[in-house]
């Protein structure tokens, strides 16, 4: 088993964070969003005033979205060796971290749209894209939710005498879909704390996020070095256990 490679898995989650961060507060001024009551004119302004920092800041973004990918597949590895060759729920949650990778691409692609001719379109047209991008960037978390619920339920079935994760890492998963959930009711207002700027539909679950990366970081590092002790251990040592 390669451990270097899946430290270097591992490593990309926290790298994401800090591009991801880096991009959208400092170069495009995406945080915090732009208000959904704002007006077309103010929308469209907005942009205008941002373009450059807009178009770099969403393709930094694009990469950084891809790195939630490896970071998917090195934590499906670890989940197999509790599942076994079956591994059905390890297989949930590799999918959804693809998935979720691309459900971050899709709208930074949205927002360059918006950008793209900005000098010919309308401020309702630049209006209709910016709310585009904030519903499917904010709205759809159905997949990170399938995501932390496969590896939740994983690590809490999880029976040996050395469980590969603490049990606390299961019930963490849990409460991390608690806390992404209300991010999926952005369709139904324009403001106040549901709405795609608010406290519990943007800043709660973004918050989560975050902390569910710098988590399972620390969690993952360790459980591949426990791996590797593990396969370093003398055949007959491993055969007892």
């Amino acid at each position: 088993m390669n451990k270097t490679a899946q430290r270097i898995c591992v490593w990309t989650g926290p790298a994401m964070l800090a591009l991801w961060a880096g991009s959208w507060v400092f170069v495009a001024d995406f945080i915090p969003p732009i208000a959904p009551g704002k007006s077309a004119a103010e929308v469209a302004e907005f942009y205008r005033d941002h373009i450059d920092g807009i178009r770099v800041g969403m393709i930094l973004g694009l990469f950084a979205s891809a790195l939630l990918a490896p970071f998917a597949v090195v934590i499906a590895a670890q989940m197999r060796r509790i599942e076994g060759p079956r591994a059905v729920l390890s297989q949930v949650q590799l999918l959804s971290g693809a998935l979720l990778s691309l459900e971050f691409i899709v709208p930074i692609m949205v927002f360059q749209a918006a950008a793209y001719r900005i000098e010919d379109q309308s401020d309702q047209v630049i209006q209709g894209f910016n709310d585009l991008g904030w519903l499917l960037f904010v709205g759809v978390i159905s997949t990170i939710l399938m995501q932390v619920i496969a590896i939740g339920i994983v690590v809490l079935i999880d029976r040996r005498e050395k469980p590969i994760f603490p049990r606390w890492v299961g019930y963490f998963n849990l409460w991390m879909a608690v806390g992404l959930f209300p991010a999926g009711l952005v369709p139904l207002v324009k403001d106040g704390p549901f709405a795609w700027n608010g406290a519990l539909s943007f800043y709660i679950p973004l918050t989560a996020f975050a902390l569910w990366i710098i988590v399972m970081t620390w969690v993952m590092l360790r459980v591949v070095n426990d791996d590797e002790l593990e396969d370093s251990a003398p055949r007959d040592a491993r055969l007892e256990r």
